[in-house]
């Protein structure tokens, strides 16, 4: 009986795992499942057309932990992009973000996207 329950268990885990993988590499799902990962299959966003660093008066540095891979930079920039009136250039390698915005930034603002996106505002 502790044999079946077993093999069964294993086959569960099996079918989760054999799923998982059959979303990343179709793409229905980004790689960073914890591991760390730099397939060049990330997914490209769409760049402000101002990227001139002087036309951005505000600029703030991040340090943010979690990201694993260029999906989870190209997760964080989005987030903080997402008010339409700042960009940010975001290092998964270096855990860090470097925002640049026409308008004065609201750090909270920042850190509460990035939460939502899944990661951590360090520091």
């Amino acid at each position: 009986m502790i044999n079946v329950i077993i093999v069964a268990i294993v086959v569960v885990a099996f079918a989760l795992a054999g799923r998982r993988a059959i979303q990343v590499f179709s793409g229905k799902r980004d790689c960073c499942g914890g591991g760390a990962c730099d397939n060049g299959s990330a997914k490209r966003r769409e760049r402000p057309a101002d990227l001139d660093e002087k036309n951005y008066p505000y600029q703030e540095d991040l340090s943010i932990s979690g990201m694993h891979c260029q999906n989870c930079a190209n997760k964080v920039a989005g987030a903080l992009e997402s008010a339409g009136t700042a960009w940010a250039d975001v290092d998964f390698k270096h855990g860090s973000a470097h925002v640049f915005a026409k308008q004065p930034l609201d750090e909270r603002a920042m850190r509460a996207a990035v939460r939502r996106a899944g990661y951590q505002v360090v520091g």
